[in-house]
């Protein structure tokens, strides 16, 4: 039977506050030769689709868990979206804009933005994405696609804006940040990696206890539970270390790869 490998991306793959911009050599061999076993892998990230750059995408992955479990493609299509409720949207919006902060919305297959959002489109464009923006777009017709929204909040007014959050909008909204620098996400409860997973794992006929998780943020708490191994990454918070039944050395020690030759 083979087994099927879930990845998260920042933190994991890749460790942009290390300035590990590329999966390593080491890693890329590993999945290469963990494909060549029979096995399948995944991505399993918060990011949403126009977020994936050639060179995340270069090890040719078996299918895509997106948006923290709220996008699932496999074969290039769209298998599986949970969008935000449309009244906890208008109430998301309405927050971010009377905080004064500029956001994006992101659905399946698009990122929007308005035009004014200098620092969206800066931050953004730093990473090799390309053109992902559209700007010109009827907000009433966007927002019930919406699947999470994302703002800039540096990481010493994270703790506030997140208090904030749940004081505001209650806990049908989670937050995380640690994907980035300054990046900050919100998206509903609801939505989770484990359930964009199991949507894979039902697809393939794969049973979870073959499904392995590689994480290292709050986000990859749930994935790491659900499948049979959770792994995190050496430079994981203490609350994802805790759920991991695994931890293996921090992305800049190449952790990943030295798990994955121990476990196949």
């Amino acid at each position: 039977m083979p087994a099927a490998l879930f990845f998260d991306i920042d933190g994991t793959l890749l460790d942009s506050y290390h300035d590990i911009r590329q999966i390593s050599p080491a890693v890329r061999a590993e999945l290469a030769r963990i494909q060549g076993l029979g096995h399948k892998i995944f991505l399993s990230s918060g990011r949403p689709r126009l977020l994936l750059t050639p060179a995340v995408l270069e090890p040719g992955f078996d299918g895509l868990v997106l948006i923290n479990g709220g996008h699932v493609e496999m074969e290039g299509q769209s298998v599986y979206e949970e969008r935000m409720d449309l009244g906890l949207a208008r109430r998301v919006v309405a927050f971010l804009e009377e905080e004064g902060t500029e956001y994006l919305l992101a659905t399946a297959r698009r990122l929007y933005t308005l035009p004014g959002n200098r620092d969206i489109r800066d931050f953004f464009a730093r990473g090799d994405h390309g053109d992902i923006f559209t700007f010109d777009y009827d907000l009433e017709q966007v927002l019930p696609q919406v699947i999470k929204m994302e703002t800039l909040t540096p990481t010493e007014d994270r703790a506030r804006v997140t208090a904030l959050v749940h004081e505001v909008l209650g806990p049908q909204i989670s937050c995380d940040g640690h994907g980035g620098e300054g990046t900050f996400e919100l998206y509903p409860t609801a939505i989770s990696k484990a359930k964009g997973i199991k949507v894979v794992l039902d697809r393939m006929g794969i049973d979870a206890g073959d499904a392995y998780g590689f994480g290292d943020g709050t986000n990859d708490i749930e994935m790491i539970r659900y499948c049979g191994c959770g792994v995190a990454m050496g430079n994981a918070e203490d609350e994802v270390k805790a759920a991991a039944d695994i931890v293996c050395p921090p992305v800049w020690e190449d952790g990943l790869a030295q798990v994955l030759r121990e476990l196949f």
